[in-house]
């Protein structure tokens, strides 16, 4: 039976989670987040939906996975689309979204989304929320945001200066960002809501700055994290029993509609589309995911083109190798 773990690339370091809710229903959520994977359960729809809302970005950061893989088309996620993605998954009890996938794309950059964010809001969606550089947070559209009812914002952020910032963040200013941020926890004010994280990727040269950037960050926003840095060098056939969480938590809706396995290699299955009348359902609980499922379930995700070189399952597994060695 294979290892897994329902968040193991994430790591709180200073102030409070932005899970804070709690209604029942939320807290039933967040330990179905943690008990499917490590129970190897799918349930009847995925807990969560990651909605590509734009392929796009305005940033070039040379950490970015689309400098190592490919992105085919680039585009914005109509609002139709997003509707008839939402329509059928609070039917099915859908609990949480993310507007955008973990590899790419600034959401910001779609006109629509305050609007999107209002509609799930309004359907019942508990946790709606989304990844951003932040460079194009202005507080006219941080005022249309915290008014759609969004959950909690997560900023990608690396280092306290302008020359750590810059270096990763090619195309945008450490000063004007920086301002975006504190503006819009100014606007939100006492509403305390969205809860905003601000998070880096923990390159290796930027260990030695997490104390700082703990201290800077703390005094600034609600949580301060970072997130592993992911091998994007290639691991074809890394033996390991690790199963990725994933396949038991959530799934990818890429911005033309396409339904696809997950947000880590977006464009290796697709397995149908929303706008033909495809069910999200029925892919979740059909042939390919199952087998999917059981390659990981039995640790042999090397196996499944897909994961085979994966810098997510690469990643995890180099890491539990080196835990077990230094036992």
């Amino acid at each position: 039976m294979a290892t897994t773990e329902a968040n193991p690339n994430f790591h709180t370091v200073a102030g409070k989670s932005v899970f804070r809710s709690q209604d029942p229903r939320f807290l039933e959520y967040r330990q179905n987040w943690q008990d499917r994977p490590k129970n190897f359960f799918a349930g009847e729809f995925p807990l969560h939906l990651d909605i590509e809302a734009s392929r796009s970005c305005n940033l070039r950061c040379p950490f970015c996975s689309t400098n190592y893989e490919p992105v085919a088309g680039l585009g914005f996620m109509p609002l139709d689309t997003f509707k008839k993605i939402i329509d059928q998954g609070v039917k099915e009890g859908l609990c949480a979204i993310k507007l955008n996938s973990g590899v790419r794309g600034e959401p910001l950059l779609n006109k629509d989304l305050p609007e999107m964010i209002s509609y799930a809001k309004e359907k019942g969606v508990m946790d709606v929320y989304f990844n951003t550089n932040a460079a194009l947070l202005t507080p006219e559209i941080g005022k249309k945001l915290i008014d759609s009812g969004l959950d909690r914002l997560s900023v990608s952020f690396e280092g306290t200066t302008p020359e750590v910032y810059e270096t990763y963040r090619v195309g945008a200013k450490f000063s004007d960002v920086l301002e975006n941020i504190e503006n819009f926890i100014k606007i939100r004010g006492e509403n305390k809501n969205p809860l905003v994280r601000v998070q880096m990727v923990a390159l290796p040269e930027l260990a030695a700055i997490l104390e700082e950037y703990k201290y800077f960050w703390a005094k600034r926003v609600d949580e301060v994290a970072f997130i592993d840095y992911k091998d994007y060098s290639k691991h074809e056939n890394l033996i390991g029993d690790w199963a990725c969480p994933t396949l038991w938590q959530r799934m990818l809706i890429k911005w033309d509609g396409t339904i696809s396995v997950c947000q880590e290699r977006p464009d290796f299955y697709d397995l149908g589309n929303i706008n033909e009348g495809d069910s999200i359902k029925n892919i979740w609980q059909g042939k390919i995911m199952e087998e999917l499922r059981s390659f990981h379930k039995k640790g042999q995700s090397h196996s499944v083109e897909m994961c085979n070189g994966c810098p997510f399952r690469t990643t995890e597994v180099l890491k539990l190798d080196k835990l077990r060695n230094n036992k």
